[in-house]
């Protein structure tokens, strides 16, 4: 069976938060324009992108959240690992060990990205 995911465009009307919030933001770039004729239309997508990121309300704690759960998870099998084997790593898991740190590694340098709005 083939399945077609199709997502509605607006399925709920926006709060009227979200209403207020947008006529502010049209209101604010449209004095921008009047005073900067020059502005293009990716500059002032970039400026509203930049500014997103700068807001307190940006998605980077799923970022945290993610590290954070795989840091717990892989904190917990090796504990697992060394507790099945009487205390010791034996040395055939050494290379193991460096493919974890390698997979934290990229995970703090996402989450490090992710917070300086890279």
């Amino acid at each position: 069976m083939l399945f077609v995911p199709v997502i509605p465009s607006h399925a709920t009307p926006p709060s009227p938060r979200t209403r207020e919030l947008a006529d502010l933001l049209g209101r604010v770039i449209e004095e921008y324009e009047e005073h900067h004729p020059a502005v293009t239309g990716s500059e002032v997508r970039e400026a509203v992108r930049l500014a997103i990121m700068r807001s307190a309300r940006t998605g980077s704690g799923s970022v945290r959240i993610l590290a954070g759960v795989s840091a717990a998870a892989a904190v917990a099998g090796i504990f697992a690992f060394v507790a099945a084997n009487q205390g010791q790593v034996p040395k055939t898991a050494v290379p193991m060990v460096a493919v974890v740190l390698a997979l934290f590694a990229v995970l703090f340098a996402v989450a490090v990205v992710k917070r300086r709005g890279g």
